[in-house]
């Protein structure tokens, strides 16, 4: 096995909070807003319900073969070729996925806080420092997340806390005025969110006991839920359903405009810091799971010297991937959602898993 580490359970539900929740709470509330309006902590809620029917999916594929990860039982499942194309699919879709967070993490430093700076800087920087990690392991980067997570999701809570005294709730009215279909249109993309989840067929055997994988999922998605509807409905709450989809950015301009007593205002670090420490976790994440992937699909010794060529193809991608944020928003909320649901969320896993279970397919328990 090219990995060695084995992680905890505890560090599995910390690392999946992160990998889903770091990058949403930004772009979701103004994408979710756009379609459900007022009631888009209501998507958020619905969202949470498909996400955990869409971990329960993902689980029982990977408890199926508790003992390996998605690339060493394709073959087993589909056949060698088959199994070979749909690795390669997953290894783009690690890749794709992970440029688009990088566009996302440098694009949010350059609009917001240093205009002046080429994104080439922000996107090249953290891959190197994400590139160094990736060669430590799935154990340091699951360390790195326990030390960073719970600062973030405490940083989280108090600044909408210190925003409750400028929210008007009467904004979240009325509940449900023109049916489901907004609900459910608005819930669609935090869905491909959760559908994120995908990725964690990549690390069940690394796990010290696998079989509470299915456990640690749930609890992870109804926490990420509980973040999400609490992002929503706090930014919906201060500037209305009409003007919170027109920001980029909502939850950066809710923390603009808290004001304590003109003692305590501009919290704007805050929501960097979180956004700094969160991205670069996910991004190692899914730098981690591409490189792994790509040693296996290459049948390497090892996997850390595809590291920094990744790396290279990451960086070309994220600049060259879209040309402005106003593309890059406009794909997430109209192309991603089908474009990942479909096919690896969703799609993929279920049909691996009819096949799986067709041809009586497991592994060691």
């Amino acid at each position: 096995m090219l990995e060695q580490g084995k992680i905890s359970g505890r560090q599995a539900y910390l690392l999946i909070i992160n990998v889903i929740l770091a990058t949403a709470i930004l772009f979701v509330p103004a994408i979710v807003t756009s379609a459900a309006k007022e009631n888009g902590w209501l998507a958020a809620i619905l969202a949470t319900a498909v996400g955990v029917v869409i971990s329960i999916l993902i689980a029982n594929l990977g408890l199926r073969f508790p003992d390996r990860n998605l690339f060493d039982y394709l073959g087993d499942i589909v056949g060698t070729i088959p199994g070979k194309v749909i690795a390669f699919l997953y290894i783009w879709w690690f890749l794709h996925m992970n440029a688009l967070v990088i566009r996302e993490y440098g694009s949010f430093l350059v609009v917001a806080f240093l205009p002046e700076t080429p994104i080439s800087v922000f996107n090249f920087s953290i891959l190197i420092l994400a590139g160094w990690t990736v060669k430590q392991g799935l154990e340091v980067i699951c360390r790195t997340n326990e030390i960073f997570l719970p600062l973030i999701l405490v940083g989280l809570i108090v600044l909408f806390l210190l925003a409750v005294p400028e929210m008007d709730f009467r904004w979240l009215l009325p509940i449900m005025e023109h049916g489901v279909k907004p609900i459910v249109h608005g819930a669609v993309i935090p869905i491909s969110w959760y559908g994120e989840i995908a990725t964690m067929l990549m690390i069940i055997p690394f796990l010290k006991q696998p079989q509470n994988f299915r456990k640690i999922q749930n609890l992870a998605v109804i926490t990420i839920g509980i973040f999400f509807t609490m992002v929503v409905l706090g930014t919906v709450a201060i500037f209305g359903p009409e003007l919170t989809p027109r920001f980029i950015f909502p939850t950066l301009n809710a923390a603009r405009i808290v004001n304590i007593a003109n003692l305590l205002e501009r919290l704007e670090p805050i929501v960097m810091a979180i956004w700094i420490t969160g991205a670069f976790i996910k991004i190692t994440f899914f730098y981690y799971v591409a490189a792994l992937g790509t040693a296996q699909f290459l049948n390497l010794s090892s996997y850390r010297p595809v590291v920094y060529p990744l790396g290279i193809i990451l960086g070309a991608m994220s600049i060259l991937i879209h040309p402005s944020i106003l593309e890059l928003e406009h794909f997430l909320g109209k192309v991603w959602p089908v474009y990942a649901i479909s096919t690896f969320e969703v799609g993929l896993p279920l049909l691996l898993l009819l096949i799986a279970i067709i041809r009586g397919k497991r592994g060691k328990t």
